[in-house]
């Protein structure tokens, strides 16, 4: 009997070590850019380097002025989030993800003026890293503030256009990945602390076998 309850105490001590996973998902949609969607004159420059909390990205320039991609644009509210991260599952390398602030404006006279225009940050380069592992970046935007998430295709004659692309948008409170209180936090355990559990648990089962 004793031995059945620290099994069970030391369990329950381990999934209170883990804690919750703190994420409020503010936006998960998987789509692809079709014919129909708008188009602007040129592209966002793919600078290689991702956004992240850390600094505030230059917008890395505009590429192509005279040729005509398309675009999708998802918008969202911060809320009470303002450290925002896209994930972007892509595997193939013809899309490409921008986020900005409140508006987007590709048409802004003289052309492409506009994809400069309350720029927030971006994916630095298309498609995933490696197979299965998507890219992700991170940017700051001010409190209840639409946040603006904006595919475009990076190739002429739409090529990038039909191309599956995942995307999850997730606010936080700072950049200590802390959520918002209303969020409902589900218990995330990892592999190790299971296998580490388990170990426990079968070990304090032999012992109640040999007493």
């Amino acid at each position: 009997m004793k031995v059945t309850l620290a099994i069970g105490r030391v369990l329950i001590l381990i999934f209170l070590a883990v804690g919750y996973a703190q994420a409020a998902t503010i936006l998960d949609v998987t789509s692809a850019l079709a014919l129909s969607d708008p188009t602007q004159l040129g592209r966002v420059s793919r600078s290689g380097v991702p956004s992240d909390w850390s600094t505030v990205k230059a917008y890395p320039g505009t590429l192509s002025p005279t040729i005509t991609f398309h675009y999708h644009v998802y918008s969202v509210n911060a809320g009470i989030t303002p450290f925002i991260q896209i994930t972007v599952d892509s595997a193939l390398a013809n899309t490409f993800v921008v986020a900005y602030d409140t508006s987007y404006l590709p048409t802004a006279v003289p052309p492409n003026l506009g994809l400069d225009t309350n720029y927030l940050g971006d994916a630095g380069f298309s498609g995933n890293p490696l197979p299965n592992d998507p890219n992700f970046f991170q940017v700051k935007i001010p409190v209840n503030h639409n946040l603006l998430v904006v595919v475009s295709n990076v190739g002429t004659a739409n090529v990038g256009v039909g191309d599956p692309y995942h995307l999850i948008v997730e606010g936080f409170i700072d950049s200590e990945f802390t959520d918002p209180p209303s969020t409902p936090r589900v218990p995330e355990v990892p592999s190790a602390v299971l296998l580490t559990a388990g170990g426990v648990a079968l070990a304090l089962l032999k012992l109640k076998r040999l007493s």
